[in-house]
């Protein structure tokens, strides 16, 4: 009875082994390759790549976050006319152009400019109101991590309690510079773009000094960098970067690669 039972089994792996046979194919043939070895130093070396690329991505996430924090620090130093805080965010051969008062060279024609913008003293006035939001940032970081570029919008609410008050808004077009692992400004330009009297806004008035603050009591190192009419003639400041979604076409255009 067992050796029944037993024959058929012996006669169905025989007729496997004949068809795996005449297929070209031996029985250890039929078991799954072992899986390809991976060569340790390769690997190590992938590792140690990705590794870095991620280390460089990272400290340009830092860079632009510090550049960031740098211009809204500025912006909040101005609000309360600190200009020795102001003065202090500047690399020391920066340049400072604010409207079409002209080019102030150095850190001392700098710290000269403000004084004279504040009328020679720090700190506002009582019932001074003097609000710069500083918004819409972009900034492009050099391939070296050394220098970037910064454009924001400058949102202005200014007046004297009882006496005034003025709406202005422009952009800014920056250069920044790290020294010793501290971002600086390097160069900063405001193009104004309107001031005008709170009441009646800028659809009944224009700008109420285009552009001129202190160059006539502070003379300037040079003139205006790029001349240019406010409120209510209208001028777009070039943009330092390109379209970041054209761009990207462009480049995946001459890499051979699909979007």
């Amino acid at each position: 009875m067992i050796r029944k039972k037993a024959f058929p089994a012996c006669y169905g792996f025989l007729a496997a082994f004949l068809l795996l046979a005449a297929c070209g194919e031996s029985p250890q043939q039929t078991v799954a390759p072992a899986a390809a070895v991976v060569d340790p130093d390769s690997q190590l070396v992938a590792l140690q790549t990705r590794l870095a690329d991620l280390q460089r991505r990272a400290e340009r996430i830092r860079d632009a976050n510090a550049i960031k924090r740098l211009q809204r620090a500025y912006g909040y130093y101005l609000d309360e006319a600190l200009w020795d805080e102001v003065v202090d965010l500047f690399a020391d051969d920066a340049s400072l152009e604010i409207g079409l008062d002209g080019v102030y060279r150095g850190k001392d024609r700098i710290r000269a400019y403000f004084y004279q913008l504040g009328g020679g003293h720090q700190g506002l006035m009582p019932g001074q109101l003097n609000e710069h939001m500083q918004l819409m940032p972009v900034v492009t970081l050099a391939a070296d991590g050394m220098s970037a570029r910064g454009r924001w919008r400058d949102l202005i609410l200014a007046g004297q309690y009882g006496e005034s008050a003025t709406w202005g808004e422009g952009p800014f077009e920056n250069e920044y510079v790290k020294e010793d692992g501290i971002w600086k400004i390097s160069k900063l330009h405001w193009y104004q773009t309107i001031v005008v009297p709170y009441k009646g806004g800028w659809a009944a008035n224009e700008d109420v000094n285009k552009g001129i603050y202190v160059s006539a009591q502070l003379p300037p190192d040079a003139p205006p960098s790029v001349p240019y009419e406010p409120w209510p003639e209208t001028f777009l400041p070039p943009f330092h970067f390109p379209n970041p979604v054209l761009s990207r076409y462009a480049r995946l255009h001459e890499e051979g690669q699909q979007p």
